[in-house]
């Protein structure tokens, strides 16, 4: 693997007019043929939104305005995929829907439509973290996430995180002949800005 690790990816959550979700059929393996969010790889020099604007804009032919973003997630898989992916929220600004580079198909879902599709594990603990899935109420995407919300924090410059326990699944037991590998974990950070970290 020629990727030093672990990856950072940002990726987005757009909504259309109708309030429907912007989702990609991913065209490469691992995992294709599953929908997920569009995103891809934070290039060097280049912000969390201009990274998601890009690869939006590359996946799908639209051009997006990154407003804010949602929370932090991070998938450990070893010896070969650690990924922490970055998730705002934009809205459409301009280009036109279609598919291309690591997509073969995007379209945007409702909401009733979306625990029908096939998801990647990630896309789907975000889409239920959004309050998408499952007959959840819809969140306002602004203020904080409740402590009982978080799973790890996460310190990135600016911003503020409040530290929570909260109950984690005991470890899996490692199948015999991969003693030391437990399978993906996934996990989660929300940050918030505090203005009062960088006086």
């Amino acid at each position: 693997m020629g990727d030093t690790l672990p990856r950072v990816g940002s990726a987005v959550i757009v909504r259309d007019e109708a309030n429907r979700i912007l989702l990609g059929k991913r065209n490469k393996d691992p995992q294709r043929g599953s929908w997920i969010l569009p995103g891809g790889k934070i290039q060097a020099f280049e912000s969390i939104a201009q990274a998601a604007a890009r690869e939006l804009a590359e996946e799908t032919g639209l051009e997006v305005e990154v407003q804010d973003q949602f929370r932090v997630y991070e998938v450990i898989n070893p010896p070969n995929e650690h990924r922490i992916i970055i998730y705002s929220l934009a809205r459409v600004c301009g280009g036109n829907l279609k598919a291309a580079d690591d997509v073969s198909e995007v379209k945007f879902v409702s909401f009733e439509e979306l625990g029908d599709l096939p998801l990647t594990p990630l896309v789907r603990r975000v889409l239920q973290d959004a309050g998408y899935l499952r007959n959840e109420p819809l969140r306002e995407h602004g203020g904080t996430v409740p402590e009982s919300e978080l799973l790890f924090p996460m310190v990135i410059a600016g911003a503020a995180i409040r530290r929570t326990h909260r109950h984690r699944p005991a470890p899996r037991k490692a199948p015999s002949g991969n003693a030391g590998h437990r399978g993906p974990v996934y996990r989660q950070a929300c940050l918030s800005f505090d203005s009062g970290v960088l006086d």
